[in-house]
């Protein structure tokens, strides 16, 4: 048997209830008058039979005659025959009702007609809740079909209901008179609904695997109305509208996800992205003093997810994060991981460090070179001023000597020199400033 809504009917405005009734008897009794007149039974006839059956008694009485005329059997067989009709219309009616909107049995078609036939008053109706009204939909004429019918809806609830498919009004707590085929679409629970998650799987920006907890407080938007003792749970319309409409097939079964299910759902995929963000390390030990990464977090999801119920008509009251830890089996792969990590800094570190020395050194011979050049042209300039063009190599040859020396006191402050070195070097620069130089002489080696 389907569980689904029966197809849009049209609203048409049944019969005063209150002169249908008289009506109907009405008309049989004009029938039964009609009846007697054809058959032309007479009072006389009927106080002959009473004679007959020893109750002449009866017939002394005044109209007594023509009242028992009535129920004579040649008129009794008129109005049995309509009565058998009217019944077995009433059962092919009931049959009808039955196949028509798939009810599960005869009683509740037997009910749905008494209730079209006269209005659907009941003294005590049934009080309907979101989990009664999904768990008896199928069996309830009342929440499978609709009105006429009276409902109970409890106190801090609300009901939405449609009218020929499309949305008709909404109900507030307590007794209710619903129209003619006005169906029940969803009942909305009013107070604060709290939803706990103990644990789903995120994954940070590292790849690692995390377990995490969360909870969150919600409820439907109150609106601009305050909560009173006349009215304890205020509610926007909009909200409402909304929130009743909020209805997702998540599965092949047909199972329905609700407005309720909607926030911790986003709550999840929320804290998912979040998380993804972050590295393990930034979310497990945070290096900066004070920092309070599940803060940081909780925060954050607030925020986005405040954005996203809005729009829903929810008000998110609070949130919050259990847990975020490793599953089994994933500390080592965190360890081995770090210890990878680690090894490759300190890889690049070595790296970087023999780069930047390389660098250096070319950088210095570099200088070195542009130091001799400069020393020899300010060598031979000096040179031709001073006339002494004869004398040229070994003024060249003293700017040569007095750059080398230049360069190695500045080398010596970032690297040891041979420790003859800086004495050789001005040796050779007194000798040629004294004119006492004889290249011919051996020496030692400056390196």
């Amino acid at each position: 048997m389907s569980g689904q809504r029966p197809f849009s009917r049209l609203n048409r405005r049944p019969l005063v209830n209150a002169w249908y009734p008289f009506l109907l008897l009405g008309i049989l009794f004009l029938f039964w008058l009609y009846a007697h007149y054809i058959e032309r039974v007479t009072a006389a006839q009927v106080v002959d039979w009473l004679n007959a059956q020893q109750l002449g008694v009866l017939a002394t009485l005044p109209f007594v005659p023509q009242l028992l005329s009535l129920f004579h059997w040649k008129v009794l067989r008129h109005v049995v025959a309509v009565a058998v009709g009217v019944y077995f219309a009433y059962d092919a009616a009931v049959v009808l009702v039955k196949m028509l909107y798939d009810l599960p049995d005869r009683a509740g078609a037997k009910q749905f007609l008494s209730r079209l036939l006269n209005g659907g008053g009941a003294a005590d109706p049934p009080e309907v809740t979101p989990t009664n009204l999904v768990n008896e939909r199928s069996e309830a004429v009342l929440l499978r079909v609709g009105g006429p019918g009276q409902v109970k809806v409890p106190t801090g609830h609300v009901m939405v209901t449609e009218l020929n498919g499309r949305f008709h009004r909404i109900l507030p707590a307590g007794k209710h008179k619903l129209e003619r085929y006005e169906y029940i679409h969803a009942v909305l629970d009013l107070q604060l609904q709290q939803r706990v998650l103990d644990e789903f799987a995120a994954f940070s920006r590292d790849g690692l695997e995390l377990r995490v907890g969360l909870s969150i407080v919600y409820r439907l938007k109150m609106g601009s109305q305050m909560t009173t003792r006349e009215n304890p749970y205020p509610f926007d319309e909009t909200a409402v509208r909304t929130a009743a409409y909020a209805q997702t097939v998540i599965d092949d079964k047909g199972t329905v996800s609700t407005w309720e299910d909607t926030p911790l759902n986003l709550a999840k995929g929320t804290l998912t992205a979040i998380l993804a963000g972050f590295r393990l390390d930034e979310i497990m030990s945070p290096q900066r003093p004070g920092e309070e990464p599940y803060r940081t977090l909780r925060n954050e999801l607030l925020r986005q997810l405040r954005l996203k119920l809005d729009g829903l008509g929810v008000d998110l009251e609070s949130v919050g994060i259990h847990r975020i830890d490793l599953p089994d089996g994933v500390t080592q792969q965190y360890i081995e991981y770090w210890k990878s990590h680690w090894e490759s800094q300190m890889l690049l570190s070595v790296v970087d460090g023999e780069a930047t020395a390389v660098e250096e050194v070319e950088v210095a011979k570099a200088e070195a070179e542009i130091m001799m050049i400069q020393a020899i042209q300010e060598g031979l300039q000096r040179a031709r001023r001073e006339g002494a063009t004869a004398h040229m190599e070994e003024v060249v040859a003293l700017r040569l000597v007095e750059a080398l020396e230049k360069m190695a006191r500045q080398t010596q402050q970032v690297s040891p020199l041979p420790g003859t070195l800086l004495h050789q070097l001005d040796n050779f620069r007194r000798q040629l400033g004294s004119g006492n130089y004889d290249p011919r002489l051996p020496g030692n080696s400056i390196v």
